[in-house]
C-alpha cells in the first residue's frame, strides 16, 4: 500500500471503523434480503507528506452511480455556494465570455448562481442526481471527470476560467487523470477551487462519522501543497469555511500566475502547532473515537432499559458511519425522520433502519431523537422545536449528551 499523494510506503494505521457498507446507497424493502457488500474502513497517516487517507478504495461505479445526496435540500450549503460564486465573479472578473465548470455538480445548484452574471456554465457529474440539473436546464455532462472528458469539454467549449470541485476532491480515485484533466481545461490565468472537509475539524471536534468510503482523503494544507506542486500548480489562497462541520476552501493556479496570499503560510503554521503533522496526534484520536463509541452505546442502552423510544433525525452518509460503527440497530432506533424524497421509504445501509417523512416525528412524539446531522444542531434543534417536537435530543459528538 502506498500514499495516495506521495507514493510513500510509510503509512501508519491509527483507526479502524470496521467493515462498512457504502453509506449513500439506501435500500428498498425488496433489497433487504440481498447480500450487502461491506468494505474495510481503516484510516492511515502518511509519515512523509502527512496525508490522512483510507486504506481501501471502493470502485467509483459502486459509490456514485446511484447517489442519494441532493444539494438543494441543504440550505447552509446553498448559501455557501452562492457566496463562493459571487466571490469568484468579483475576484476574477468573470463575464459572459468566460466558462465556469463545476466538477461533481450534483443537481446544478452551484452553477445556477452564475446565471445572473451571464457566465457560461457546464457541470459534470456521473450520478443519477445529475438528471435533476439537466431537467432544470443546467448544461451537464453525465460522466466522471478525467483527462478524457476534460479534452472533450475543452474542444467543444474552450478553456475554463473557473473550475470548482466542492466536496468531491477527496473522492477522486485516479488523481493523475483528474489533475491532468484540470490542467487541460484550465485557462492560463484560471483558478481551480476545491472545498473539502477539513482535517482540523475532524480531529478537534471528534467528527469520526465524516469518515466513509466516498472520502478517500482527509486534507490539511501541507499534503495538498505537495500534490499541486507535482502537477506544476500551486495553492495561492486558502480559507476555512463552516460547511459540513468545517471545511477548507483552496484556490490553486498554474505556478506564478497569481499572487500568493499570506493565508497559506498562516494556515500551515496553525496546522503544525495543532499537531496535524505529528503521528501521535492521530493515535490519540483513535483511542478517543473508541471511548466515544462506548459512551454513546451506554447512553442508548440506559434509555432502552427504561423503555424510552429513540428515533434518528436526518439520514446523511455520515450518519451511516456512526450507526454501523456503534451497532445501532432497529432494536435501539425505531426509524429515521428525513426530508429528502430520495431516501424516504427506503432503509439505511447496514443497519436497515426505515427512513420516514419528517412529519412522522411531530405526530409520533418519541421521547428521544438522535441527531445524525449533529454538526448542524444549532440549526436543526430550533427548527424542530418550532415545528412542534417536544422530546429530547441526543447529540453524539464530540461527547454524547442529551439536550
Amino acid at each position: 500500500m502506498k500514499c495516495q499523494i506521495c507514493n510513500s510506503e510509510r503509512l501508519a494505521k491509527f483507526l479502524s471503523l470496521g467493515e462498512q457498507p457504502v453509506p449513500d446507497v439506501f435500500l428498498t424493502k425488496e433489497q433487504l434480503n440481498d447480500n450487502e457488500d461491506k468494505y474495510p474502513l481503516d484510516v492511515y497517516f502518511c509519515e512523509d507528506c502527512c496525508l490522512v487517507q483510507l486504506g481501501h478504495a471502493v470502485d467509483p461505479e459502486v459509490l456514485f452511480r446511484e447517489y442519494h445526496y441532493n444539494t438543494a435540500t441543504n440550505e447552509s450549503l446553498k448559501r455557501n455556494f452562492k457566496q463562493l460564486v459571487e466571490s469568484l465573479v468579483k475576484k476574477f472578473n468573470l463575464s459572459g465570455n468566460d466558462l465556469a465548470v463545476d466538477i461533481g455538480s450534483n443537481d446544478g445548484t452551484l452553477l445556477s448562481y452564475y446565471i445572473p452574471y451571464k457566465v457560461k456554465i457546464l457541470g459534470i457529474d456521473p450520478s443519477s442526481v445529475a438528471d435533476i440539473a439537466i431537467k432544470n436546464n443546467i448544461p451537464t455532462i453525465k460522466d466522471f471527470f478525467n483527462e478524457k472528458t476534460a479534452e472533450k469539454i475543452a474542444n467543444q467549449h474552450g478553456k475554463a476560467k473557473a473550475i470548482t470541485a466542492t466536496n468531491v476532491f477527496a473522492h477522486v480515485r485516479d488523481f493523475d487523470s483528474f489533475m491532468n484533466g484540470v490542467k487541460r481545461l484550465l485557462s492560463d490565468d484560471g483558478v481551480f477551487v476545491t472545498e473539502s472537509h477539513y482535517l482540523m475539524n475532524m480531529i478537534k471536534e471528534m467528527q469520526y462519522d465524516s469518515i466513509y468510503h466516498e472520502h478517500l482523503r482527509y486534507y490539511s494544507l501541507k499534503p495538498l501543497m505537495r500534490l499541486f506542486e507535482r502537477f506544476g500548480m500551486e495553492i495561492f489562497d486558502a480559507e476555512r469555511i463552516t460547511t459540513h462541520g468545517g471545511s477548507i476552501r483552496v484556490y490553486a493556479c498554474y505556478k506564478d500566475s497569481h499572487k500568493i496570499s499570506q493565508n497559506v503560510s498562516e494556515i500551515t503554521k496553525t496546522e503544525e502547532e495543532e499537531g496535524l503533522y505529528d503521528k501521535q496526534t492521530f493515535f490519540d484520536y483513535g483511542e478517543k473515537v473508541s471511548e466515544n463509541k462506548t459512551k454513546l452505546q451506554q447512553l442508548l442502552s440506559d434509555l432502552k432499559k427504561k423503555n424510552k423510544r429513540i428515533v434518528g433525525i436526518g439520514a446523511p452518509a455520515k450518519g451511516n458511519t456512526l450507526l454501523n460503527y456503534c451497532n445501532i440497530t432497529t432494536d435501539i432506533m425505531d426509524y429515521i425522520a428525513e426530508t429528502s424524497e430520495l431516501k424516504i421509504s427506503k432503509f439505511t445501509p447496514g443497519m436497515h433502519i426505515p427512513v420516514v417523512p419528517e412529519s412522522k416525528l411531530f405526530n409520533d412524539q418519541p421521547g428521544y431523537a438522535l441527531l445524525l446531522s449533529w454538526n448542524i444542531k444549532d440549526i436543526l434543534i430550533p427548527k424542530l422545536r418550532g415545528a412542534g417536537y417536544k422530546g429530547k435530543f441526543i447529540v453524539p459528538n464530540p461527547i454524547p449528551k442529551i439536550i
